[in-house]
C-alpha cells in the first residue's frame, strides 16, 4: 500500500513567516547599510578602510557565532532561543540607532549580529522538526526566498530612508518586525525540544576564530597601503599561531564550536561551499556599487538603492520555484544552475564596466546576479541541512550560515584592501573592474562546489 503524500498544513506556513521574519532581520540590517556607507563615511570623517569594520565586525560576529547559535538551540530548545534572539536583537537596534560615535556604532553592530546568529539556524532547525520530509525543498525555498529578498532588498530601503533623513532611521525598521515575528511565534502551537539544563559550548574556540577573522580581515584591509611592515608581520604571526590553535582546539575540545565531522559528508562539504562563493559573489557586488555610483559616476544613494533592488525582484520570484524544482529533480540541478548564471551575470558586468555604464545595463546584470542566487541557495541550503543526522540539524544550520559568513567576510575584506588606496585617493574604474574580475573568478569556483551536490537524500546519514 502506497503511503500518502505529505501535505503542508496552516501551521507549516504560519511557522515559515515567523522564523522567516526573524531570519530577514540579520541579512537586511547587513545590506541595509550598504547605500549608507559612503554618507557615514563623511559624516565621521573617516577613510575607505576603516568604514569597512562596520561591515566586517558585524559580518565577523555573525560567522563566530552562528556555529554556537545553533548548537544552543539544541541544548536549550529552539523556541525559547529564538524569542531571547529577537529581544537582543531589537535592544541592539535602538541603541545604536542612538549612537555618538563610529566605534559605539560598531559595538551596537556587532550586538546586533551577535543576536541575529541565534535566529537563522534556530529558524531552519525549527523547520526542519515540523515539515514533512518531501516538503522540506518547498518550504526552504520560500524561506530562502525571504531571506534573499531582505537582503536584496536592503538597499532599496535604506536609500528610501536617507531620502527622508538620517541614517539612523535605518535602524527603526527592526521594530515592527521583530513585533510581528514575536506575536507569531507565541500564536503558532510549536513543540520545542526538551532543554537540556545547562549550556555547554567552546567559548575558547570561538574566540580564537574571532581573533583569525580579525587578523585576516586586517590583512586584506592592508593590501594596498603601505603599512608597517612590523605590523604586518606581527599581524600575520597572530594569524598563524591563533589560526594553529583554532584548528588543534576544535579537534581536541569535547564540543567544538563546529561540528567538523560533517564535513565528512560530501554533499555538506559541496553545499557549504556554494553559499559561501555565492555569498562571496552577491555581497561583494551589493558592496561595490554604492561606492562604484559614488565615486565613479557621482550618483547619489537612490540610484545605488535601486540598482542594488534590482537582484531582489528574479530572487523573489525564482527562489520559492527552485526549491520545487529541487524537491523534484533534485538539489544539485538547481544550484549548478544558479553558479552559470552567476558566472554570467559577473562576466557580463565585468565586460560593460566604464565611467558611462547605463543604469539598465547594470541593472540587467544584477537582475541576472539576482537570479543566479534565487536559483541555487534554496536548494544548496537544504541540501547542506538534510546531508545531516537529525540530531545535528540546528549545528548543520548553524555551520553552513557561518559558512555563508565566511564568503561576506572574505569579499568585505577584499573590498576593504583593494578599495583602501595610499593617500586617500577615489578609486578609479580600473579598481572596479579587477573587484568584477575577482568575482568572476569566485563564481566559477561555485560551479565545482555545486557539482558535489547530492540529488536526493538518505533517510538518515551516517558520521
Amino acid at each position: 500500500m502506497n503511503q500518502a503524500t505529505p501535505q503542508l498544513e496552516t501551521r507549516h506556513y504560519l511557522l515559515l513567516v515567523g522564523v522567516a521574519l526573524g531570519g530577514i532581520l540579520a541579512p537586511l540590517n547587513s545590506t541595509m547599510i550598504a547605500v549608507a556607507l559612503p554618507e557615514l563615511r563623511e559624516d565621521f570623517d573617516i577613510s575607505h578602510g576603516t568604514i569597512a569594520w562596520l561591515v566586517s565586525a558585524y559580518l565577523i560576529a555573525m560567522a563566530v557565532a552562528q556555529p554556537a547559535g545553533g548548537r544552543i538551540s539544541d541544548q536549550l530548545g529552539r523556541a525559547r532561543v529564538y524569542r531571547l534572539g529577537l529581544f537582543a536583537f531589537l535592544a541592539c537596534s535602538l541603541a545604536a540607532m542612538f549612537s555618538p560615535n563610529f566605534t559605539v556604532l560598531v559595538v551596537f553592530r556587532t550586538g546586533q549580529a551577535l543576536a541575529g546568529a541565534v535566529l537563522i539556524p534556530n529558524g531552519m532547525a525549527m523547520l526542519r522538526e515540523s515539515v514533512p520530509v518531501g516538503m522540506l525543498g518547498r518550504i526552504n525555498g520560500l524561506n530562502g526566498a525571504l531571506i534573499g529578498t531582505s537582503a536584496a532588498a536592503g538597499p532599496v530601503i535604506g536609500a528610501g530612508l536617507l531620502a527622508l533623513g538620517s541614517w539612523r532611521l535605518l535602524f527603526l525598521v527592526n521594530v515592527p518586525v521583530v513585533a510581528m515575528a514575536l506575536l507569531l511565534l507565541i500564536w503558532i502551537p510549536y513543540k520545542d525540544r526538551p532543554s537540556e539544563g545547562r549550556l555547554k559550548l567552546d567559548w575558547q574556540g570561538a574566540a580564537l576564530f574571532a581573533v583569525v577573522l580579525v587578523a585576516l580581515t586586517y590583512l586584506f584591509s592592508s593590501l594596498r597601503v603601505d603599512r608597517d611592515v612590523i605590523i604586518l608581520s606581527l599581524v600575520a604571526a597572530v594569524l598563524t599561531v591563533f589560526g594553529a590553535a583554532f584548528a588543534w582546539r576544535q579537534f581536541t575540545a569535547d564540543l567544538p564550536i563546529v561540528q567538523w565531522r560533517l564535513f565528512r559528508l560530501r554533499t555538506f562539504v559541496g553545499a557549504t561551499s556554494h553559499v559561501m562563493l555565492t555569498n562571496l559573489v552577491m555581497y561583494t557586488t551589493l558592496l561595490a556599487i554604492p561606492f562604484f555610483i559614488r565615486d565613479v559616476q557621482d550618483g547619489g544613494s537612490t540610484r545605488s538603492g535601486l540598482l542594488l533592488g534590482s537582484m531582489s525582484i528574479l530572487m523573489a520570484v525564482v527562489a520559492p520555484i527552485s526549491g520545487r524544482v529541487a524537491d523534484a529533480v533534485g538539489r544539485r540541478w538547481p544550484a549548478l544552475a544558479g553558479s552559470f548564471c552567476a558566472l554570467a551575470a559577473s562576466v557580463y558586468l565585468l565586460v560593460g564596466l566604464d565611467e558611462d555604464v547605463s543604469f539598465i545595463y547594470l541593472a540587467f546584470g544584477l537582475a541576472l546576479l539576482g537570479l543566479g542566487v534565487g536559483l541555487g541557495f534554496g536548494s544548496a541550503t537544504t541540501a547542506a541541512i538534510e546531508s545531516a543526522p537529525r540530531s545535528l540539524a540546528g549545528s548543520a544550520a548553524g555551520t553552513s550560515s557561518m559558512m555563508r559568513y565566511v564568503g561576506s567576510i572574505v569579499g568585505a575584506g577584499l573590498l576593504s584592501g583593494i578599495l583602501n588606496t595610499s593617500g586617500g585617493s577615489v578609486p578609479g574604474i580600473d579598481t572596479f573592474r579587477l573587484i568584477m574580475g575577482l568575482v568572476a573568478a569566485f563564481a566559477a569556483l561555485s560551479i565545482i562546489s555545486a557539482s558535489q551536490i547530492h540529488l536526493f537524500p538518505r533517510e538518515e546519514a551516517d558520521l
